[in-house]
């Protein structure tokens, strides 16, 4: 039985050296090759992006690119160092879609300076650049970040469970709604996460909780 896809998370995978990137890259075009799976997919930042190379990424079998915006509100993402802007997440947007890659756009919840409406906001702008994926990941604050000196300095209130559920319910409403499909809810659990959590809006089985809300 053929897979669906490999897929290159948990970094920003064209931010990495480009010797690394086609290496990864060649390895997974061998099984499509083999006709053991059928594409690849992969996350990074929304200013690791231009024309170039998304053209070289197609050229080894990418059809999905996840974008880590979080937000679209110039604010949230300056009080969060994201180090990006909105702009740099719609010209991102353009090049993936004239590509034919499909797109997915990433949000977090509960960052510095968000509120509900700034997310709803920003789940607005995903459908208005041509999201067909999203994640929605609450902000979780962990050990030895830039958020957690936030936290102890009183810079920073982190969003409850019952907030981060809330919001992510009309957030899932509004994505399934136009036909944005919802890849996941919250964090993936694991040891990592429960030795390094701080505060925020951790629950193992958020996402059921958010389903099972809207």
């Amino acid at each position: 039985k053929t897979a669906e896809q490999i897929a290159f998370f948990g970094g920003s995978f064209t931010g990495i050296d480009i010797k690394k990137q086609n290496e990864y890259l060649s390895l997974a075009q061998e099984y499509i090759r083999k006709g053991l799976v059928k594409s690849i997919r992969l996350s990074t930042r929304p200013d690791y992006i231009d024309a170039d190379t998304v053209q070289r990424l197609i050229s080894y079998g990418v059809k999905n690119i996840e974008l880590g915006a979080q937000s679209m509100d110039e604010e949230v993402l300056h009080l969060s160092k994201r180090g990006h802007t909105s702009q740099n997440v719609e010209k991102a947007a353009e090049i993936i879609n004239g590509s034919g890659v499909i797109l997915g756009l990433q949000m977090m919840t509960g960052l510095p300076g968000d509120t509900p409406q700034k997310c709803l906001y920003t789940a607005r702008r995903f459908k208005e650049l041509g999201a067909k994926e999203t994640r929605i990941y609450p902000t979780v604050v962990l050990r030895g970040t830039y958020l957690e000196k936030m936290l102890e300095k009183g810079e920073y209130t982190p969003q409850s469970v019952e907030d981060a559920v809330e919001i992510s319910a009309k957030l899932y409403r509004f994505f399934t709604q136009n036909g944005i499909s919802v890849l996941r809810i919250g964090l993936p659990d694991g040891e990592d996460l429960r030795k390094n959590y701080i505060a925020g809006a951790y629950h193992p089985s958020l996402g059921e909780m958010v389903i099972s809300r809207d």
